[in-house]
């Protein structure tokens, strides 16, 4: 229940309040990193007891797994990574979202779930499943790109190679937060995310650099 400005209590729905307790979670992982996510912080972010917190989310790890899946899983409907019927297209689109450095608040969680995931299990498993989640989606477009035609070297092992790749930006998104004008030329790791994934695939040097 939440305390109405009129001092009343009011009760929301069982869904719609852990899906409020989780928005909590997820904008204060994205503000200051998903281990200081605790439940005394998303109840008096939303307004709550306690006690509400660990009544939906019966531990710590449970209410950081969510909270990052919910994030990961907002990510990837941005992206869309659905076939549209041009490979090409769609893995230039993928890439560019993913190299972009407007994503860097998201591969910065990333680390943090990654870095969560050593000594709490729930955080892991939630880890492996996005993670199994972005192979799938890029193995739908490589597929399509293999019976196309358009990717002629493409082979069941490309998709990972080319997530190792991105995963490596999360580094960099570590060392560029909070600096206004960042020393090292990031511009050289996008290019070999580029080159390499259009060599994986057999297709010409620049076919996915964006427009």
């Amino acid at each position: 229940m939440t305390r109405s400005q009129g001092g009343a209590y009011t009760r929301r729905p069982r869904e719609d309040r852990r899906d409020e307790l989780l928005d909590a979670a997820v904008a204060l992982a994205f503000e200051d990193g998903l281990g200081k996510v605790t439940a005394r912080r998303v109840a008096a972010r939303v307004g709550v007891a306690q006690g509400l917190v660990t009544h939906y989310f019966g531990s710590i790890d449970e209410l950081l797994a969510a909270a990052f899946e919910r994030a990961a899983e907002a990510e990837r409907d941005a992206l869309d990574p659905r076939p549209s019927g041009d490979p090409v297209a769609d893995m230039r689109r993928v890439l560019g979202f993913y190299v972009s450095h407007d994503r860097d608040p998201s591969a910065l969680l990333w680390l943090d779930a990654w870095r969560e995931s050593a000594h709490r299990p729930a955080v892991r498993q939630a880890v492996v499943r996005q993670m199994e989640g972005d192979v799938a989606d890029l193995d739908a477009i490589i597929e399509a790109g293999i019976a196309s035609g358009d990717f002629p070297d493409a082979s069941a092992k490309t998709s990972m190679r080319i997530i190792a790749l991105v995963d490596g930006l999360a580094a960099n998104a570590a060392v560029r937060a909070g600096l206004d004008e960042p020393t090292i030329d990031y511009a050289n790791v996008t290019d070999f995310v580029f080159s390499t994934s259009e060599r994986e695939l057999g297709l010409p040097p620049g076919a996915l650099r964006p427009a």
